[in-house]
């Protein structure tokens, strides 16, 4: 081994890339995804058994290089691809692979039916709908996992061909799952995953890990893993300047921002105990009398926030918090993200 490891070897062992045909790095690899993949599956079940009244159970069966023929081989029907992005945090789009049938079942319950309409141009927008909220549950745990926020983008739904996929198959990992709802469905999804995705998933589990490489195991010997650990302590004590393989040193993350409310606190103590009110307020839209007269089960009202963007904590008709919507066992909940001053809350309790 030389006495300093090139850019390249430093780039392959960061991202956990190496050959991903052969064991060692491609292993890693589908250590780091596979999760993301099952948390993915587990979001989907809780938010399609809530919108569906139904039990619906997502359940990741393998994650691995994409492999068309097998995906033909469980997804025979007609199909959708549903285009899944994730915006911040964690940035890269998936393509959701599932039948028609299944989201024209999916569609109908949670329109209040019972499974048996067939798939129609309306279940599209149903669908896109329905995984707005499957990906804005997902991005919320994904972002408890990794420590950061994550959002996520608008769910898109196109026909899908295995022909002519969005995407390059020879170079993505796929995440298969059985996809049941009782009495009903019994099919699979394929989600699948484009290289430049899944090795910003890697790089981001490993950005995350600690110790950062010590875990990694990508093809290199005991032996060689102490020399890199050395070489990166002598340049750390060093300033970071010694050799090709200097590295940065790092600041300590600044501590959290203490309250600067200085105002009078003898009287607050007398509140403390008082009950209010809050409401959650998703969004808000304008309809005209006879658009609300047309309203009827299943009608899509569209507000004015995108999906993925905070919603508003108000309490008294002010906004004390914003938060982001997460799914609780069967119960919707917001995951407070940010909050107003301590001085303007306790001017809103006025």
């Amino acid at each position: 081994m030389s006495d300093y490891l090139s850019q390249d070897e430093i780039d392959s062992l960061l991202n956990g890339l190496g050959d991903g045909g052969e064991g060692g790095a491609s292993d890693e690899r589908y250590k780091a995804i596979a999760p993301i993949f099952e948390l993915f599956c587990k979001q989907a079940s809780s938010v399609l058994g809530t919108a569906a009244a139904r039990t619906v159970d997502v359940v990741s069966e393998s994650c691995a290089k994409a492999d068309i023929n097998a995906a033909k081989g469980k997804l025979p029907g007609n199909l959708l691809s549903l285009t899944l992005s994730l915006v911040s945090g964690l940035v890269g789009d998936m393509y959701l692979i599932i039948d028609k049938k299944v989201v024209g079942i999916l569609t109908d319950l949670m329109m209040m039916g019972d499974g048996s309409a067939p798939y129609s141009d309306d279940s599209k927008d149903a669908a896109s709908e329905l995984f707005n909220q499957v990906m804005g549950a997902f991005s919320t745990a994904l972002g408890g996992e990794l420590g950061e926020s994550v959002s996520a983008g608008n769910v898109s739904v196109s026909e899908f061909n295995f022909a002519s996929p969005p995407f390059d198959a020879a170079s993505a990992d796929m995440g298969m799952a059985k996809f049941n709802v009782t009495g009903l469905v019994n099919s699979y999804i394929a989600v699948m995953i484009p290289n430049a995705f899944g090795d910003n998933i890697v790089a981001t589990k490993v950005s995350k890990s600690s110790p950062a490489m010590a875990d990694l195991n990508v093809g290199i010997s005991q032996s060689e893993m102490d020399a890199l650990t050395n070489m990166s302590m002598s340049n750390l004590s060093d300033g970071g300047g010694g050799g090709s393989f200097g590295m940065p040193q790092f600041a300590p993350p600044p501590p959290p921002p203490q309250s600067t409310y200085d105002g009078p606190k003898e009287n607050i103590a007398m509140l403390l105990d008082v009950e209010l009110d809050i409401n959650i307020e998703l969004g808000k839209s304008e309809l005209s009398i006879k658009r609300i007269l047309e309203l009827a089960p299943g009608s899509i009202v569209e507000l004015d926030k995108m999906a993925g963007e905070p919603v508003d904590l108000i309490v008294n008709n002010k906004v004390v918090a914003r938060g982001e919507v997460v799914v609780v066992d069967e119960n919707f909940g917001i995951r407070i993200v940010s909050l107003v001053s301590t001085e303007d809350r306790v001017k809103s309790l006025k």
